[in-house]
């Protein structure tokens, strides 16, 4: 099986961004390591506008079903701090190369 990508993004008041990081380190980052297939996760802020929109790239070495009862629980918990329905999608990965500050490859997929 190729990888696949759950790609999250909602908007939030730029005074509750500070809080939507704390709670993607300290409860999104654990929780989703903790499941098999787990690759990593890029989580973006857009720039400028009145709201921030973010964007949470999660990736996997598999099915995404092992994941999906603690996605939508994260999902609802974005809805909580955030009073936004966040959008959600699905996708294969086509290619993901990422490398790390050393120049070392740590994810190189499919």
């Amino acid at each position: 099986m190729t990888g696949q990508s759950r790609v999250v993004n909602f908007f939030v008041e730029p005074e509750s961004l500070p809080a939507v990081v704390q709670a993607i380190e300290d409860q999104v980052l654990p929780r989703f390591a903790a499941l098999p297939n787990f690759v990593g996760l890029v989580c973006l802020q857009s720039q400028g506008g009145v709201r921030t929109e973010v964007v949470g790239i999660s990736l996997w070495a598999g099915d995404l079903e092992p994941s999906e009862e603690l996605s939508e629980t994260l999902r609802d918990g974005v809805s909580q701090l955030t009073g936004t329905i966040p959008a959600r999608k699905s996708y294969e990965i086509l290619r993901a190369h990422v490398l790390d500050t050393d120049g070392v490859v740590c994810v190189d997929m499919p």
